[in-house]
């Protein structure tokens, strides 16, 4: 994954033909896995706040169309603070590709070296 822009709330991300996870994803038809496009979101997230985040719980994940080798998505992102746990964010993101939507997600992530588990 490779990130071509970052503004406030919004990210361009295209995804190498080259990366290993489309080798088995699927032989003949590769497509971006969608736990990468939740890592992919997660590593935006990261850059955006200048924090090294990690995934705690993804609350919410539905996948409308592929992306596949090569092809760049823009992640519409929002990211606030959880209110029950100041050491958390809560992030929502939609991935789409021009006007077509491809995946949107609701997860929970904290600093890489916080505390473990929900």
């Amino acid at each position: 994954m490779e990130i071509l822009a970052l503004q406030t709330n919004e990210a361009r991300v295209r995804f190498p033909a080259g990366a290993a996870y489309f080798a088995g994803h699927f032989p003949g038809q590769p497509i971006v896995p969608g736990v990468v496009l939740i890592d992919a979101a997660v590593q935006v997230a990261a850059r955006a706040t200048g924090r090294p985040l990690r995934l705690l719980r993804l609350a919410h994940a539905k996948f409308v169309r592929a992306v596949g080798p090569d092809q760049e998505a823009v992640l519409s992102f929002a990211i606030a603070p959880d209110p029950e746990r100041a050491e958390r964010l809560k992030i929502s993101g939609k991935w789409s590709q021009g006007e077509t939507k491809v995946a949107e997600m609701l997860f929970t992530a904290a600093d890489e070296g916080g505390s473990h588990g929900p």
